[in-house]
């Protein structure tokens, strides 16, 4: 609450689920913006999932570059 930022990146299903408080899998969740306390909130997929399956890693771009056009706004 007290740095207040304008949006959190969720890297994969353990972060993402305590977060947000739900049981959703991060496939289901990624890509979406979601809201915590007024603070926009993007789930998407861990570093370490992205080395596994690297096609991955074209959504996680998608999402990031939502990320940076919220911020530019």
């Amino acid at each position: 609450a007290a740095i207040r930022p304008d949006v959190i990146v969720c890297l994969g299903t353990p972060s993402a689920q305590t977060l947000l408080g739900t049981r959703e899998t991060i496939t289901k969740m990624r890509g979406i913006f979601r809201e915590v306390a007024g603070v926009r909130v993007m789930p998407t997929f861990h570093p370490a999932y992205l080395l596994r399956n690297p096609a991955a890693k074209r959504e996680v771009w998608e999402d990031m570059k939502k990320v940076r056009d919220l911020l530019q706004a």
